[in-house]
C-alpha cells in the first residue's frame, strides 16, 4: 500500500523511505455503512480489540467492561502518509492474524488515540492488541 500511495503522490516527490502506514478509526459501525471506496488506502472491518474497548463518543481507547475479553472495533481506515512527529497520545496497536502473539502472526500496527488520562504505556502493559480472528 505504501508503494501505491507513493506512486500516486509522484508529482509531490514522495519517497518510499519517507512514507509510513497511517490509520484512523472511522465512524462506520459496520461494512454495510461504507458506500464508496476511499481515494487512497483501504477500509478494514471485522477487527476485535483485546485488552481494551473503543469509546465511540470520545474516539479513544477505553477500559473494557469486566469479563468482556473482546470488543469490536468500528471500520478502520488505513493509508500511507509522510513521516511526521510522533503524537504522544497515539498507541501503535499491533494487529495480529490470530490471538497467538508473535512475529509470525503480526500483520501491521494501527494508530489508536489514547484518552488524556492514560498514556500509551498503560495499553502496552495491558497487552492491548487488534485481532483478525479470535
Amino acid at each position: 500500500m505504501k508503494q501505491e500511495v507513493t506512486r500516486k503522490h509522484k508529482s509531490e516527490k514522495w519517497a518510499l523511505d519517507d512514507v509510513v502506514l497511517k490509520s484512523e478509526v472511522t465512524n462506520f459501525e459496520s461494512k454495510s455503512q461504507v458506500k464508496n471506496q476511499p481515494d487512497e488506502g483501504i477500509y478494514v472491518h471485522g477487527l476485535s480489540l483485546e485488552g481494551a474497548a473503543w469509546s465511540r463518543a470520545e474516539a479513544t481507547l477505553a477500559e473494557s467492561e469486566p469479563k468482556i475479553l473482546y470488543t469490536d472495533l468500528p471500520v478502520l481506515y488505513i493509508t500511507a502518509a509522510r513521516k511526521t512527529k510522533v503524537d504522544p497520545r497515539i498507541y501503535d496497536c499491533p494487529i495480529y492474524k490470530y490471538s497467538v502473539r508473535g512475529d509470525k502472526y503480526l500483520l501491521a500496527y494501527a494508530s489508536l488515540t489514547c484518552p488524556s488520562d492514560k498514556p500509551p504505556s498503560h495499553w502496552i502493559i495491558r497487552g492491548t492488541a487488534l485481532l483478525c480472528n479470535r
